[in-house]
């Protein structure tokens, strides 16, 4: 089952598509026969930072690549750049700098040891207040994580590209879900599980539908959940982006004519099924993306989101300094309701009823950057439109 292109928007433009695989252990030609408890085993994740073409233009996109979110892997070949007893300085070796053109510098006795997590001292002495969302000047940066070290406290250097497939070469042909030939970056660490459904079969052939509860945050029993950090590839100008996930799902139901098409939605004539619409995100007054999503054959979906967060912490490389910053990019919010006009309406050559959805879910996040090279704080707006989960496709 296939979302709707669902988008994030920051000063840096990523296009990404999203799907959930859903099976249930038990089939039926019957639909009668599915109504009732069934199992079910579940995968999710999203297609970000990728190309669903290939061959075509230079570079990347001669391939079909993508990073599959939530990410799992420390997949940098240069970062961290010094071991956990040093830190990167500047030629002259006085202070930090993320390019480590003085190369590493030890730590000293009095810097040691490293401050506790969200410890990092200020130039004042004190620690940074508040949660880690709220930046400070921070001493960069003296807190490391110790997850990207190994045990003898050397760099974990690792390298994954987007198109890497199993074997390591380039993805040339399209790599479906669950391709066995996708590689490390295409398979991520999916939010995954499985558990027991409520299904239901209406007197109409082919109305089938399900429901399943939220999962339990403890212990975790039923549920689709993952928890996982993960270092992504450096992408100019992130020089790091350290990716943290723990997230599982809420509750989901899916039906015919309950995801982004309603079961009846017609053309503006009346006399076929709706197939297919677009929307046009503006920011600003201006278009600056447009997503077409065509039904598929059931207009089977439905609306589930996840529970939980995925957030990273990076160093946004500009005006000569690291720009460091913690936030959230939304994801956990894939699967929203979206929303349905309150009356009927003409939009985009279709007759929309309230029973269908035209609108996405939107929301923003605000993440603040603090760069260490000139102690200054430049802040970054995160707007993110949700979809309902539907079958079909979209582009």
């Amino acid at each position: 089952m296939h979302t709707s292109r669902n988008r994030t928007k920051t000063k840096v433009s990523h296009l990404v598509t999203f799907v959930l695989i859903l099976l249930f252990s038990i089939l039926s030609s019957s639909s009668q026969a599915l109504a009732g408890t069934k199992l079910y085993t579940a995968s999710w994740i999203a297609e970000s930072f990728g190309n669903d073409n290939f061959g075509i233009g230079t570079g990347d996109s001669r391939y079909f690549s993508f990073y599959a979110i939530p990410w799992g892997y420390e997949g940098h070949s240069l970062f961290p750049l010094c071991n956990f007893a040093s830190t990167p300085q500047n030629l002259a070796g006085t202070m930090f700098n993320p390019l480590g053109t003085g190369g590493c510098t030890l730590l000293t006795p009095g810097q040691l040891p490293r401050p506790a997590k969200h410890g990092t001292l200020t130039p004042l002495g004190a620690t940074c207040p508040g949660a880690p969302a709220i930046p400070c000047a921070k001493t960069a940066p003296l807190y490391r994580n110790p997850v990207f070290f190994t045990a003898g406290g050397a760099a974990a250097h690792t390298l994954i590209r987007a198109y890497h497939t199993v074997g390591g070469g380039p993805a040339t042909t399209y790599l479906g879900p669950g391709d066995p030939n996708r590689g490390k970056g295409m398979k991520g660490a999916p939010v995954a599980g499985g558990g027991s459904a409520t299904t239901s079969a209406g007197t109409t052939a082919g109305r089938f539908s399900f429901n399943f509860p939220a999962a339990n945050p403890s212990p975790a029993t039923d549920g689709l959940r993952q928890t996982t950090t993960g270092s992504f590839p450096g992408v100019f100008p992130y020089l790091y982006s350290y990716t943290y996930a723990n997230m599982r799902n809420d509750a989901g139901n899916f039906g015919v004519g309950q995801g982004f098409f309603s079961v009846n939605a017609k053309t503006k004539d009346g006399s076929n099924p709706r197939t297919m619409t677009t929307y046009t995100l503006k920011v600003g007054g201006g278009a600056v993306q447009t997503a077409t999503i065509t039904r598929g054959a059931n207009t089977f979906g439905g609306v589930m989101k996840l529970l939980g967060s995925y957030s990273t912490k990076v160093c946004y490389f500009y005006q000569g300094g690291c720009g460091l910053g913690y936030g959230t990019w939304l994801y956990e919010l894939i699967g929203a309701a979206g929303q349905k006009n309150p009356a009927p309406t003409m939009q985009n050559d279709f007759f929309v009823t309230s029973s269908v959805v035209s609108r996405p879910f939107t929301t923003q996040k605000t993440f603040m950057y603090f760069n260490t090279a000139n102690a200054t704080i430049a802040t970054y707006i995160n707007i993110a439109e949700r979809w309902p989960w539907t079958t079909g496709s979209s582009r």
